[in-house]
Parts: C-alpha cells; sequence; structure tokens
C-alpha cells in the first residue's frame, strides 16, 4: 500500500486538513489506483501540451472520438504493467505495446487536470520518462503549431596594399634610383633582386540582412481563422508576405507558410518573434539572431601579376586573407649578356599589380653598359715609313723582304707619334719565301675590340689607289723582291669615361 499512503501525504500536505467524509473519499479513489504490481511511477504532466488532432486515424486507437497517447520510454525491462487514470480521468489500462517503449491508449481526458500512474513489474532504464505523446479531444479544437526561421547574411570586403622595390649587390643608386654598372672586363657584373609585397589591410562588413520563414501549421481539427501575423525583429516590427490576405481560414491539417527579407544597418542582436492571431488564439514563436560567417566575400583570395620588360608577365602567385605575402625574383646581369653592339644604357620598368583591385607598384632599374671607343690602328715595324709628309694622315708602311715579322699596332698615335697613340696589340706578317705570298695576322690584347681590318702589300711604298683602308689590296703572288705592307685596324677600347 505504498502507492496509497504516498498520495494521501502529496494531498494532505498540498490542502492541510480536511473533513473525515473527504478524506474518506479519496482514500476510496486511492484504493482503486492500487495495484499488485510491485512498482509505481507518477506521471508529472509532461506531454500536456502535445495536442495534435492531426494525427487522427493514424492507428485505430486514434478515433474521431478522442484519445490520449502514452508512452514510458527505456521500457524494455518491463514484464508486466498497467495504467490507472484519476483527477479528470478513470479506469485501468493494459499497454497496447511492450519493448523499449511502452505504449497506451486511453479515451481523452481533460489533462489540465488529469492525474496518472503506471503500475509495472520489471524495471525501468536510466533516464526513462513517462509522458503523454499526443493526443486529441475529439471534439473540433483550434490548435496552431508555429515555427519559425532567422537566416543572416552579409558581404565582407576584403582590402590590401602592395609595394615593390629593386635592389642590386653593390647598392648603386642614381637621383633614388637604383643602377648597374656592366664594365667590360666584367667587373662591373651582379646580380638585381625584386621584392613584392603584399599587405593585408583589414576588411568592412556590409549588407547585413535577415530573412526567413514563418510555419503554420493546424495541428487541430477545427479550421482556424487567422486574424493577423505580426513579426518583429530585434524589437523593430517588420513586414511578412504570406500571399494570401487577412482574415484568412487556415484548414484543419493544412500549412500556411510566410516569409520576411529585412535589410538592416548592422549586426542587429535579440529575436525574431512572430504572433499568429486568430479569432480564438494567440500563438508565437521566435528564433535567435546569430550572425556566422559572411555570406558574400569580396577579394578573399587576391593573384598578382608582374609585368615588365625583362621578364613578360608573370603570374607570382595568390594572396589569402588575413595574410600578407613576399615575392621575390632576382636576375643576373653581365656585360657580355649585350656585348660590343648592344652597349648604352637601358632602363627597365616592373609593375605589380593585385589583378582583382587594379591596385599596383613599380620599381625602375637602370643598367649601364660600357662602349668600346673606336679608332684607328697601324702597324710599325722596325723600318716603318710614316705616311707623313706625303699625305695629311698618319700611318704607316713597312718594307719587307721573304720572312716573318712581328710588329705593333698602335691605335690613334697622331702624326706617327706613338707616344700619343695606345698600344692595342700586334701583327703577325708572313712573306713565304716559296709561294711569295703575303699574309697578315692580327692579334688584339683582351681588354680591346677588332672589329676592321684591311692589308696593302704591293711593290709600290703607297697604293697607287691612295691610302684609303677599304681600298686596301693585297697584290701577290710576289717574286721574292722587296714588297711593302700596311696593316690597318678598327680597334675599340673600353670608355674611359664609363662609371659613376
Amino acid at each position: 500500500m505504498k502507492t496509497i499512503k504516498t498520495k494521501y501525504l502529496s494531498f494532505v500536505r498540498r490542502w492541510g486538513k480536511v473533513p473525515i467524509s473527504l478524506t474518506l473519499a479519496l482514500l476510496l479513489v486511492l484504493v482503486l489506483t492500487a495495484s499488485t504490481l510491485p512498482f509505481s511511477l507518477e506521471w508529472d504532466g509532461q506531454g500536456s501540451d502535445s495536442l495534435r488532432c492531426d494525427k487522427l486515424g493514424e492507428s485505430p486507437e486514434r478515433t474521431a472520438d478522442g484519445w490520449i497517447h502514452w508512452i514510458v520510454t527505456q521500457g524494455g525491462g518491463i514484464t508486466e504493467a498497467e495504467l490507472v487514470l484519476g483527477g479528470s480521468g478513470s479506469g485501468t489500462y493494459a499497454p497496447t505495446k511492450y519493448g523499449p517503449v511502452v505504449e497506451f491508449f486511453t479515451p481523452y481526458f481533460d489533462v489540465d487536470t488529469l492525474t496518472a500512474i503506471l503500475h509495472y513489474a520489471g524495471t525501468l532504464g536510466d533516464n526513462t520518462q513517462f509522458v503523454i505523446s499526443d493526443y486529441c479531444p475529439g471534439a473540433p479544437v483550434e490548435f496552431l503549431m508555429v515555427s519559425k526561421t532567422a537566416v543572416t547574411s552579409f558581404t565582407r570586403e576584403h582590402f590590401w596594399d602592395i609595394d615593390k622595390e629593386v635592389e642590386t649587390e653593390n647598392e648603386e643608386f642614381i637621383n633614388g634610383t637604383p643602377k648597374i654598372w656592366l664594365y667590360i672586363d666584367g667587373s662591373g657584373d651582379e646580380t638585381a633582386t625584386w621584392t613584392v609585397d603584399v599587405t593585408y589591410e583589414g576588411y568592412e562588413d556590409s549588407g547585413f540582412n535577415v530573412s526567413g520563414e514563418i510555419t503554420i501549421v493546424n495541428t487541430g481539427n477545427l479550421d482556424a481563422v487567422i486574424t493577423a501575423v505580426d513579426d518583429v525583429l530585434a524589437g523593430e516590427p517588420i513586414d511578412v508576405d504570406c500571399g494570401v490576405e487577412f482574415p484568412y481560414t487556415l484548414p484543419a491539417g493544412e500549412t500556411l507558410t510566410c516569409t520576411y527579407d529585412e535589410d538592416v544597418d548592422s549586426k542587429i542582436v535579440g529575436l525574431n518573434e512572430v504572433t499568429v492571431t486568430t479569432e480564438r488564439k494567440t500563438y508565437s514563436a521566435s528564433a535567435a539572431i546569430v550572425w556566422g560567417d559572411p555570406t558574400t566575400e569580396i577579394n578573399e583570395t587576391v593573384n598578382i601579376k608582374d609585368i615588365s620588360e625583362l621578364f613578360g608577365e608573370v603570374d607570382l602567385g595568390t594572396v589569402t586573407a588575413p595574410n600578407d605575402a613576399e615575392f621575390t625574383y632576382t636576375k643576373d646581369f653581365a656585360w657580355e649578356d649585350y656585348g660590343a653592339d648592344d652597349c648604352g644604357s637601358f632602363q627597365y620598368d616592373n609593375t605589380a599589380t593585385i589583378v582583382e583591385t587594379g591596385q599596383s607598384a613599380s620599381a625602375t632599374l637602370k643598367v649601364n653598359v660600357q662602349c668600346f671607343i673606336y679608332d684607328t690602328a697601324y702597324a710599325k715595324g722596325d723600318d716603318a715609313i710614316c705616311f707623313i709628309p706625303t699625305f695629311s694622315q698618319w700611318g704607316w708602311t713597312n718594307p719587307i723582304d721573304p720572312g716573318t715579322y712581328t710588329w705593333d699596332l698602335w691605335a690613334g698615335a697622331a702624326r706617327c707619334d706613338t707616344r700619343r697613340g695606345t698600344l692595342v696589340g700586334s701583327v703577325t706578317v708572313v712573306y713565304d719565301p716559296v709561294t711569295f705570298v703575303v699574309e697578315v695576322e692580327f692579334n688584339v690584347h683582351a681588354e680591346y675590340d677588332l672589329k676592321e681590318t684591311h692589308v696593302y702589300a704591293g711593290y709600290d711604298e703607297f697604293p697607287s689607289t691612295g691610302i684609303a683602308p677599304g681600298r686596301f689590296t693585297n697584290e701577290g703572288p710576289f717574286d721574292g723582291s722587296e714588297v711593302y705592307v700596311i696593316a690597318h685596324a678598327v680597334v675599340g677600347y673600353p670608355d674611359p669615361d664609363f662609371g659613376p
């Protein structure tokens, strides 16, 4: 009789002393709820809001007369059970199903004043729940289930900066511009390094929006006349589009879906709350306004492109917020890459660009390549005869007999004065004693450039055509007697005025 005592004491604690006649009546009720089963569990009201007339006909027990569907979870250890109703209810009911979930169906009673006790044998699992799963009074009843969503969205734009510079090993600058001096002897050869720095500058959010749906389901068994749907976003009323005019009749079992789409100035906080008003009741639902990641990101990842005369168009790579990045590349510069024919001054401009934003930065490198200064040179042997005074220009003609000779090659020796000239090399002359052919070989020192050579060989001291080198001829073979040789060259020497 443990159950009878518990129920009675609970009643007394709630209501205090009661008349003897009422006490006897209460004991009579409690005796009727007694059971031979050893254990009991009281219903605590859980599920009393589970009005679901829309489930009418889903099972034989769910009839138009009304029902209450009870369940006991974690009931796999129950071997025997019965449900006893009190308060507004009455009767003892056997389960309609045993198993992990034990189920009962009873007639409908007013759930607000209903009491229920589960008597059972066996065991219950941890966290067992004894609840009403669904019920319907049977008579027409209005009941709406209202739910809603709140979906946030916004755009995030990322900002960047770009800078570029070029550095040289020797760190020579002219008016702030790096400059390389390439000397003919290779002493100025060096490497230039370009650096492109891309810096993340932060972001800005905009385009804040909250949108969603309001779902109204008539789960009762009575058509509901909806007179208004009011939505409040973070305390401010907003427009809702339900696609119908109010008042609007929502038939039992049917659904009405409304939408809203609201632009806001910032990341507002709070709730989106909806109130659905009918001719009989008021229903509400809410959804929290939660801002997650941006739905659209502008320039989160950017591409870096470099354009220059030296390298053409090059994709340096990508950078993704919130990271910075540095790109470097190098080039070796050597005099021999230009040579005598391509000497002079060059300017190389490089521009790096953030493709998505159009931001760019440039770096300029100047390269000076030393040139040769070209001058006339003549060979001077031991018996050399100066052109002057026979001709106005300087130079030498050299008498030879069969044999081999080595003469100095002088450049810029005005008036045949070697003190004014530069010794740039030598000339080897062979007057073959067998064939009587004259052969001439020019040899210049490494720092000089031999551009042109002209040779006269003949019996006369000077060519009959004059001393225009371009018209010199070698008239051999000869007869072994004395001949004259003029060895002319155009020789270049490094520009002495080159350099910073």
